[in-house]
């Protein structure tokens, strides 16, 4: 049980054992140890202790009719995930075959018919006529439905919160950027470092570098729920603005990726930096926050370094 399991469910940690190797391919100390000891003990612990109190196994629950309705489910939600997995390819191959509204049509899809099915409206195995719908079903099918539901006013362009980091985003989907004043969404140049710095020297400003990934999700979250916040948008104003994309196919990627790993010594995303227009690093700031004070401090650090120098 413990081989099969570890052999089939191996490839489904490919994010959590990424990050875990480039943690320690970067010396990361004892980061991935601890990660490690944690994914090996939380994969081989349940079969551990089954092997030492073998009556347990008997009192699992066994098979039946709630485990197709399981399966049914869980079949649904793994499509939902195979559509996020193939946007993903699509965004770093930059095909743009999968656009945002046919990628939230999907989950729509996707997420309620698993609703349906619990309610019993969609006739398959695992849901007899004569089966009474229990509370449980009930709650979970109103789960699935409420989750499909909210996801509608996205299709309008409206933002969705959390879950933006999962959606693909569109060049042309400036709405979400904008603030929630209404004013214009900032302009982003795209893999255009020199271009950025000429720009800044011209009109006096810092360079903020946004070192990002098309299927980053912590990127997107952050583009899509601090970046927006009145308090940063006001900041953000102030610099040239500048996203250096690293996870493509394309050689602009790669080269994004050596200079952020040559210049700031990481290749982690979404990863941020104030420079001058002469490339002096005024501050920095890695990964993903959900605390909007600590990020307007970040912004602010070049204020401070502009009175430290008068």
């Amino acid at each position: 049980m413990g081989l099969t399991f570890t052999l089939t469910s191996f490839a489904c940690v490919g994010p959590f054992m990424g990050s875990l190797l480039a943690g320690s391919v970067q010396g990361g100390g004892l980061q991935p140890v601890a990660g490690m000891a944690a994914f090996a003990t939380g994969l081989a612990l349940p079969f551990f202790l089954l092997a030492l109190f073998p009556s347990f196994l008997q009192k699992l629950p066994k098979s039946g009719g709630w485990l197709m309705r399981v399966k049914v489910v869980l079949g649904f939600v793994v499509l939902a995930i195979s559509v996020k997995y193939l946007s993903s390819a699509d965004q770093i191959l930059q095909t743009n075959l999968i656009s945002r509204e046919m990628f939230l049509a999907a989950w729509i899809v996707l997420f309620a018919l698993p609703g349906l099915y619990l309610l019993g409206f969609l006739k398959l195995e695992g849901i007899r006529p004569e089966d009474g719908l229990g509370i449980g079903r009930l709650v979970v099918a109103a789960l699935f439905l409420i989750f499909s539901i909210s996801l509608l006013p996205g299709l309008f362009g409206a933002s969705l919160g959390n879950v933006e980091a999962f959606i693909p985003v569109q060049a042309k989907n400036t709405a979400l950027l904008s603030g929630t004043s209404g004013e214009a969404a900032p302009v982003w140049m795209k893999n255009q470092y020199k271009e950025a710095l000429a720009k800044a020297r011209a009109e006096n400003k810092l360079v903020f570098i946004n070192f990002t990934g098309y299927a980053c999700t912590n990127c997107h979250w952050m583009k899509a729920n601090m970046f927006p916040r009145p308090e940063i948008a006001g900041l953000l104003k102030d610099f040239v603005l500048v996203d250096l994309y690293t996870d493509g196919t394309d050689a602009v990627s790669e080269q994004n990726q050596q200079f952020e790993d040559q210049r700031f010594h990481t290749v982690a995303i979404p990863y941020y930096a104030i420079v001058d227009p002469d490339e002096r690093i005024i501050a920095q700031f890695p990964g993903l926050t959900r605390d909007p004070d600590k990020f307007a401090s970040f912004l602010k650090s070049r204020d401070t370094t502009v009175a430290s120098k008068l």
